[in-house]
């Protein structure tokens, strides 16, 4: 052959692995079988305030390392604490 097909979990490459999307949850210990409730609130402005940047935009899933519902309740937690004027909408 012209070539040599490289296998896909070949680790001779020198670390060009290739990474499944992440499965960690960002909040493990705010769920269960008797989880009831939001994951975060609106009320917890510190954690929040780390998954926004300094330009207070929303982190995407993947740069926070958030699963999609996570995601959805930041998303919800933010838009309502910048209503109640806990977290601004712009930085300046």
């Amino acid at each position: 052959m012209a070539f040599n097909k490289r296998n896909n979990n070949d680790d001779s490459s020198g670390g060009n692995k290739k990474f499944g999307f992440h499965t960690a949850h960002r909040f493990p210990n705010r769920r269960g079988k008797d989880w009831e409730g939001p994951v975060v609130d609106y009320k917890e402005v510190d954690l929040l305030r780390k998954f926004m940047t300094t330009s207070a935009k929303m982190m995407t899933r993947k740069r926070a390392g958030t699963s999609s519902q996570e995601q959805r309740a930041l998303k919800e937690a933010i838009k309502q604490a910048r209503f109640m004027a806990l977290l601004p909408y712009t930085s300046t």
